[in-house]
């Protein structure tokens, strides 16, 4: 019986890693970048293991590579510490990473650094790893994810294969919730809410803060319908004191907005389009009166909102000007 982890979605990848793997051609330094819960840690998991198998068909979930990975035990798969305020990767980690990677693996063939969520890695990081990522020992292979690629130099992104991690389908999303043992119901709210984004709906069905969260983006979306512009400040002002908080909410209320114009000039002999908002119903309602300029005009306004707030704008002054441009 194969333990190896399911992977939904990304079967472009899969066969990518598969084709490595059977080619012998794995990359020396790999770049795994996606949005929070698409599952790139998961898949550059699977592709650790891929790499480290000793089956012909790898991952196989048995052999002693595979298992000792599933247990979070194989000494030649190493996850460098993070540190500092920003969560990001100290100089002298990645000194401490080039020293060790110059000694031969433990058991395996390979010796594997995977460094997760390296979105706050600094630019000394970077540069300190240049050297290790260009010419690495023939025995070490550097696996990075993050969100965004541009978290990284040129230098260093030139220097690695880059794959692109996906959010799965809402029906594989709502599969995969099912498979952990979340009721229907509780599945198909996540799915309503959070798309095919499978961690990310794993978070929401434990987060109170979230699920409100969606709830008042459908609000603002009926609003900005019924043109209802204390209603539109009201559910803004309540933002205004968590930066975090409100750029995940803009989040969600862009894909409204979104799915809304998708909803608005969908053929009708096209298959159903894939919508990626909370509320299929309010979206549907806002496509009603939206035209193509009003369309650009409202995801403009939640980009410039957004924009402002990652320039250290104050939150009240980005979400005031918004409500006054969602009119």
């Amino acid at each position: 019986m194969n333990h190896t982890p399911k992977i939904y979605g990304n079967a472009e990848n899969l066969r990518l890693i598969q084709n490595m793997k059977q080619h012998h051609r794995l990359p020396h330094a790999c770049l795994f970048y996606g949005e929070k819960g698409s599952g790139r840690k998961t898949l550059a998991e699977y592709f650790a293991m891929t790499a480290l198998c000793t089956e012909e068909n790898a991952p196989c979930g048995e052999c002693r590579n595979c298992r000792k990975i599933l247990h979070k035990s194989h000494p030649d798969l190493i996850f460098p510490e993070h540190s500092g305020k920003k969560q990001g990767f100290s100089v002298e980690t990645v000194r401490d990473v080039c020293q060790d990677a110059l000694t031969a693996p433990n058991e395996a063939d390979l010796k594997i650094y995977l460094f997760t969520d390296c979105d706050s890695i600094s630019i000394p990081a970077q540069n300190t790893l240049l050297k290790l990522t260009e010419e690495p020992p023939e025995h070490v292979i550097l696996v990075f994810t993050a969100e965004q690629k541009s978290a990284f130099l040129d230098t260093m992104l030139s220097r690695m294969i880059q794959i692109a991690v996906n959010p799965c389908t809402r029906q594989d999303c709502e599969t995969a919730l099912l498979a952990k043992g979340v009721s229907p119901e509780h599945a198909h709210n996540a799915v309503n809410a959070c798309g095919g984004n499978i961690g990310l709906a794993l978070q929401w069905l434990e987060d109170d803060t979230m699920q409100e969260c969606t709830r008042q983006v459908i609000a603002l979306t009926n609003a900005v319908f019924t043109r209802k512009h204390y209603q539109i400040l009201s559910i803004l002002h309540g933002y205004e004191k968590d930066r975090q908080k409100a750029m995940y909410f803009l989040k969600l209320v862009s894909l409204q907005f979104r799915d809304a114009m998708i909803l608005k000039y969908q053929n009708p002999d096209d298959p159903a389009p894939v919508l990626a908002g909370c509320d299929r119903d309010s979206a549907q309602a806002l496509s009603s009166i939206l035209t193509a300029s009003r369309a650009i005009q409202l995801q403009d306004a939640v980009r410039d909102a957004c924009l402002a707030m990652e320039s250290n704008v104050s939150t009240k002054l980005a979400l005031a000007a918004l409500g006054g441009r969602l009119l």
